[in-house]
């Protein structure tokens, strides 16, 4: 098992990234997705991402807590790394009124990879979040 962690910080404040962030079956701040189907709702739903040329991803909510701006989620299937047993976790702080950070968190089974391969990969796809997440709020200041 491995253990990830990136973090970033945003020139916007941290009630505006959890907003984005906590609509867990709203992710339209992510290009690239065809179509999401949300299936349940609440701690325990399925987001399925589609996506062009790949098998279907489904991410489940595990736990979410607005007030420490966190939320947890794992992937049972379609993990679009090579990996298994792969859950997350995210926490929004904020540094003051207009500032905060964003902590990812990654763990996971590499298969096929060694770990620091694994690691590298699961920190390049919390990379390109957490760039989605600086674009959407560029593309609207």
């Amino acid at each position: 098992m491995v253990e990830a962690h990136l973090q970033r910080e945003f020139n916007v404040p941290a009630e505006k990234i959890w907003a984005l962030l906590e609509n867990f079956g709203d992710i339209n701040w992510a290009p690239g997705i065809d179509k999401i189907e949300l299936i349940g709702s609440g701690i325990g739903m399925t987001r399925r991402l589609y996506i062009q040329g790949m098998a279907p991803i489904d991410e489940v909510l595990t736990a979410q807590d607005s007030s420490t701006m966190s939320f947890s989620y794992d992937i049972p299937r379609g993990v679009p790394l090579p990996v298994t047993d792969y859950s997350a976790n995210a926490k929004v702080s904020a540094l003051d009124s207009g500032r905060c950070r964003i902590d990812w968190y990654g763990r996971a089974e590499p298969k096929g990879v060694s770990d620091e391969d694994a690691v590298a990969m699961i920190n390049g796809a919390y990379e390109m979040l957490l760039q989605w997440i600086d674009d959407w709020f560029s593309a609207a200041a």
